[in-house]
């Protein structure tokens, strides 16, 4: 049973019972065993099967080409599934639409993924689903957190809009619990500019990008300026622990990482004791697989697929996101849901090597921690060489240098030429997701695949 202080003494309209209704079936999932989840699971992919076979001319071909039938197990279908890609949702768009003539077109609604693999997808959802376990999901998190949602948030996103509201939105608003948020767009001012607001503004929770967050801080430390905050909430990035250092440092407040995508909502949470993610396997089957499909073994690196177990609308089955991580050990926090350890980025963040291999570098840990170096990305160039940009404090000394190279090397980039860059600031793109690594290189072609300036 939730433990919902937020909705005491208040009385629920039917959209806030069946909110929490929704939540603590979610939360009896949270200590549930393996053999109970893997049933529930299960029972959900059975569901979801079954209706886009019915309903989808796109799923019926692939899931009988996998062997489908109601009595073949569901977990044999998935394996043998081969994995959906963005090209099929892009090219098959129509025959993925799994809508029953009784699903009204006024519950549907179109969701355009970023684009930041370079190449944006658009989905159907029946929010009247999708809307319920999104927002079961982000009071899961909050409550994880103890957050408290009668105090202010602040809000930068990359939009381009300044506004005020009475509450945080979403959940709070359905349960009625009412405390201030306040939005701004990050490009509407610098660094300095935003810390005046969030001074100004005085908030007790910031939510943001982390590099955002981490350059916020250092800005914060830089001018002595105090600004007390309880929680940074950050997505879109992949958070290093220099970004969690400077935080701490400056605010006093740890970061609570969150994995999604527009596609599918939300994907996993910050444990409420450790740095790793929990998979929110209630509404969603995720699936870290190597080269040849198979399954990666806990620390082992592999490609993220997921199963959104409610999109009815158009099934997002075996999906490959585009994204690399890796399992970790059953945390001891007493959550059983699956351990996500890390997050590595973006599948093509590879960098391509002499003869034609690749590399999967994870240069951000420790560049992050050169003091000297604020921001940084590295790209590939066409002709395989490697240029590393780095907004800094002050002028790279020899030793930082020296201790940049060794830390590519250390990576397996020891062959390819290396070219340091020294900015004022990172050149960005507007309104797109902060990636340490971004390549140029495209086989076969003397073009640039990706356009790295805003």
């Amino acid at each position: 049973m939730m433990k919902t202080y937020y909705a005491q003494n208040m009385p629920l309209s039917d959209q806030a019972n069946a909110l929490q209704s929704q939540i603590e079936a979610l939360q009896g999932l949270e200590h549930a065993s393996a053999e109970k989840l893997r049933t529930y699971q299960a029972d959900a992919l059975k569901a979801l099967m079954r209706h886009a076979h019915r309903y989808s001319s796109f799923w019926r071909t692939r899931l009988d080409k996998a062997g489908y039938a109601d009595q073949t197990s569901v977990y044999k279908v998935l394996q043998a599934l081969e994995p959906l890609t963005r090209a099929d949702i892009q090219q098959q768009f129509e025959a993925l639409r799994a809508q029953p003539p009784e699903m009204a077109r006024s519950r549907v609604r179109t969701a355009t993924s970023s684009g930041s693999t370079g190449s944006p997808v658009t989905v159907e959802k029946d929010m009247v689903v999708y809307s319920l376990f999104y927002l079961a999901n982000s009071w899961i998190e909050s409550y994880w957190h103890h957050r408290d949602g009668r105090q202010k948030i602040a809000v930068i996103t990359m939009q381009l809009e300044e506004t005020s509201h009475t509450s945080w939105g979403g959940a709070f608003d359905v349960l009625g619990y009412r405390g201030p948020s306040v939005t701004r767009g990050y490009m509407l001012g610098n660094a300095d500019n935003h810390l005046d607001w969030l001074l100004q503004e005085k908030p007790a929770y910031l939510k943001c990008n982390a590099s955002i967050a981490a350059e916020l801080a250092e800005r914060s430390l830089s001018r002595g300026d105090h600004l007390p905050l309880v929680q940074i909430m950050s997505q879109t990035e992949r958070v290093q622990p220099k970004h969690r250092a400077l935080c701490l440092a400056a605010f006093g407040a740890p970061i609570a990482d969150r994995y999604s995508c527009e596609e599918a909502g939300w994907l996993a949470f910050e444990c409420p004791t450790h740095h790793h993610l929990h998979a929110l396997s209630g509404t969603v089957l995720i699936e870290i697989l190597d080269d040849n499909n198979q399954p990666c073994p806990p620390g082992t690196v592999g490609r993220v697929l997921i199963t959104s177990l409610h999109s009815f609308a158009m099934p997002l089955i075996r999906y490959e996101l585009g994204d690399l991580a890796e399992w970790g050990p059953a945390c001891g926090c007493g959550v059983t849901l699956p351990v996500i350890a890390k997050l590595h980025g973006r599948i093509r963040n590879r960098v391509q090597l002499p003869g034609g291999s690749s590399a999967m570098p994870f240069l951000g840990d420790d560049l992050g921690f050169i003091s000297s170096i604020r921001q940084f990305r590295t790209i590939q160039h066409p002709d395989l060489s490697l240029e590393l940009e780095v907004a800094v404090s002050k002028t790279l000394d020899l030793s930082e240098i020296e201790k940049i190279h060794k830390i590519y090397k250390a990576n397996g980039l020891g062959a390819l030429k290396l070219k340091i860059t020294e900015l004022p600031e990172i050149p960005w793109p507007v309104g797109r997701k902060r990636e340490e690594f971004v390549s140029m290189y495209a086989p076969n072609s003397g073009n640039s695949s990706i356009d790295v300036q805003p």
